[in-house]
């Protein structure tokens, strides 16, 4: 059931979607002082690995070493240049830049300059790389970009004990999504909260949209939670959903589950798969999404599981990106409505789209005043 009982006004206008003071508000009140998810530990399977990233224009990278994860700018104090290029690698026990061969230790401390005589007199530690607070739930990877802040579980709330379930060391990642969409952020963040639009939009996938009588909203100040009971589409996907979880061990609860802890943060979970899901804005009408899959094939160090887990894996690939695909169909277009000189009204929210309402309520207050309450404005 919902939590409201008659439809709901649209608390954000049109011009709070495009404007580009309204973007750097967004920024700097909501996300560059946050936890971002950035990777997974399955991204770092060895150690000596790493990964580079880009996050709010500060190019990253990432690396494992002794079996800890470390985020630095991946910029080389020497004269700038990149570390590395490339998307992963191995960089060892040390990371060394790509132009001059510095090499720098766990700590982003100066291990090695080649022809260090060439730059007498220079005091031992003067120069070494940026290093940022990382923090790992589960098998999601967190970094932040300052020097005050919450811990990730502070930050999280109750969704890093979700993470902890949902992310576990016994779940595999299968699939990782990283792409652009030319819209606004907050417009593929409400695309993901409410299933009004799964009868046309998903009718490859989620097929209908589920009867109120089996949906469950939780909003809370800082999260939300979409809970329903998801049967596959056919006889045949039904039988295959209980047999998969007959070899899997799992409880089959029928359930899909949909998480938002704000401003960004998704989790889901249908079946035995489950994703975390982040959004980064880059422009007023443009997005970038970062989404990780994983799959519960059963307890590792089996033959069965090792089955599974490709059967799992095989099916989540064909799947997921046709999910995404649906949605990317159509979330320009909801942008290129929004930026029309004229429109037909200011909007109008149903019972069924309440967590919009809400994440709406919890964006004006941020960005009005820079100050979030406990409790969301009621506009």
């Amino acid at each position: 059931m919902f939590v409201h009982e008659s439809h709901l006004p649209q608390v954000l206008n049109a011009a709070e979607y495009t404007s580009t003071e309204q973007l750097e508000r967004e920024k700097s009140t909501l996300f560059q002082s946050g936890w971002q998810f950035i990777g997974t530990l399955e991204d770092l399977p060895n150690d000596g690995d790493f990964f580079t990233f880009e996050l709010f224009e500060n190019p990253l990278i990432v690396w494992k070493i002794d079996g800890q994860v470390h985020t630095f700018l991946n910029v080389c104090p020497h004269r700038f240049s990149m570390l590395s290029h490339q998307p992963c690698g191995h960089a060892g026990n040390r990371l060394r830049c790509q132009y001059h061969g510095w090499e720098f230790d766990h700590a982003g401390d100066t291990r090695k300059i080649p022809d260090s005589k060439s730059f007498r007199p220079m005091e031992q530690g003067a120069l070494g790389l940026i290093k940022y607070h990382t923090e790992t739930v589960g098998k999601l990877i967190f970094v932040n970009l300052t020097e005050n802040h919450p811990s990730l579980a502070d930050y999280l709330g109750p969704g890093y004990q979700v993470a902890q379930e949902l992310f576990a060391p016994e779940r595999r990642l299968f699939l990782s999504m990283d792409y652009e969409v030319a819209c606004n952020w907050k417009i593929k963040i409400e695309n993901s909260l409410e299933s009004y639009h799964v009868d046309l939009v998903h009718s490859k996938t989620f097929i209908e949209t589920p009867d109120e009588k089996v949906c469950e909203h939780v909003l809370q100040p800082r999260w939300t939670q979409f809970t329903t009971q998801q049967p596959a589409a056919t006889r045949f996907n039904i039988w295959m959903d209980d047999k998969i979880h007959q070899f899997t061990g799992l409880e089959n609860d029928g359930q899909y589950r949909h998480y938002h802890f704000y401003p960004s943060m998704m989790y889901g979970k249908m079946s035995v798969f489950s994703f975390a899901e982040t959004v980064f804005p880059i422009s007023p009408d443009r997005t970038r999404i970062l989404a990780k899959f994983f799959c519960y094939p059963g307890q590792p160090g089996t033959l069965k599981t090792r089955i599974a887990y490709r059967a799992l894996g095989h099916w989540g690939k064909k799947f997921w990106p046709i999910v995404a695909q649906e949605d990317i169909s159509v979330m320009p277009d909801i942008h290129k409505g929004m930026v029309a000189p004229q429109l037909p009204s200011e909007g109008l929210i149903s019972v069924r789209e309440e967590r919009l309402f809400h994440f709406q309520e919890y964006i004006k207050q941020a960005t009005s005043n820079g100050v979030l309450t406990e409790e969301p404005v009621h506009v």
